[in-house]
C-alpha cells in the first residue's frame, strides 16, 4: 500500500496504545541532540517508556524499594516505523532498533504495516536478539504485541550519555526519579508533572477517527 502520511504522525497512536497498558511514553528527537553526529538515528530511540510497578498499598511499595529500587519499574525504548515491506527493510529497521534499546529494560521495533511474508524472520530475529515486535494499528488499542520483548538490565552508561545528549530524555529521567522517590504526600502531584511531560493521547474514539481522517492515517487494515 502506498503510504504518504508522516511517520511521527503515528506517535500519539503508540502513546495511546502504551497509555492504555499502563507506560508513560515520551517521543525522543534526536535532531534536538547536543552535537553533530549523523549517527545520532542509531543512539536515539524514537520513543521511551516507563510502567511503574502497580502494587496496590502503600507500604508494600516502599518495602520494595527499600530492597531495590529498580524493581520498581521497567523501561522500554520504541523504534517506530511506517511501512517494513522487505526484508532489508525489516534488518535496517530491527538493528536500528537493537543499537537504540541497548540501555533499556524492554526494546520494541514498531511499525503499521508488515508485509506477511516477513513474519518467520522477525520470530528469528525476536529469538536470536531479542527485540521485541509490535503491530500498530489507527486504532491504537486494536495493537498488537507480536513478539515479545526480552527482559535485559539497564546498561546506566548509556542512561548517562542520552542524559548528557538531549534534553528530553534527560527531563524524562529525572521525573521519573522524582515519582519514585516521592513521599505518599507529593506522589499524586509527580504523577501529573510525569503525565503532563510525556506526550499526549487520546481520549475517545472519535479523537482517533477525526486524527487518521486529517492525516489520511488508513483506518480499515486488513
Amino acid at each position: 500500500m502506498s503510504i504518504t502520511y508522516d511517520e511521527r504522525d503515528l506517535h500519539k497512536l503508540l502513546s495511546t496504545f502504551l497509555k492504555n497498558v499502563g507506560v508513560y511514553s515520551k517521543t525522543i528527537f534526536h535532531e534536538q541532540s547536543n552535537g553533530k553526529d549523523s549517527n545520532q538515528i542509531w543512539t536515539h530511540p524514537d520513543m521511551v517508556g516507563i510502567k511503574f510497578l502497580n502494587l496496590q498499598t502503600r507500604a508494600s511499595q516502599n518495602f520494595l524499594k527499600s530492597i531495590n529500587r529498580i524493581d520498581t519499574f521497567k523501561l522500554s525504548s520504541y523504534e517506530l516505523k511506517k511501512e517494513i515491506s522487505s526484508d532489508s527493510e525489516l534488518k535496517k529497521a530491527y538493528f536500528q532498533a537493537v543499537s537504540n534499546s541497548s540501555w533499556a529494560n524492554y526494546g520494541y521495533l514498531v511499525a503499521f504495516e508488515f508485509n506477511d511474508s516477513l513474519t518467520d524472520e522477525i520470530e528469528r530475529l525476536n529469538q536470536s536478539f531479542g527485540i521485541g515486535v509490535i503491530k500498530l494499528h489507527a486504532n491504537p488499542y486494536q495493537s498488537k504485541i507480536i513478539f515479545t520483548a526480552k527482559y535485559r538490565d539497564l546498561d546506566f552508561k548509556t542512561i548517562d550519555k542520552l542524559c548528557k545528549i538531549n534534553k528530553d530524555f534527560e527531563k524524562f529521567i529525572e521525573q521519573t526519579e522524582k515519582l519514585m522517590t516521592a513521599s505518599e504526600k507529593y506522589v499524586s502531584g509527580a504523577e501529573k508533572e510525569l503525565n503532563d511531560f510525556c506526550d499526549g493521547y487520546f481520549a475517545t474514539d472519535s479523537e482517533i477517527e477525526q486524527y487518521c481522517k486529517d492525516r489520511q492515517i488508513p483506518i480499515e487494515q486488513d
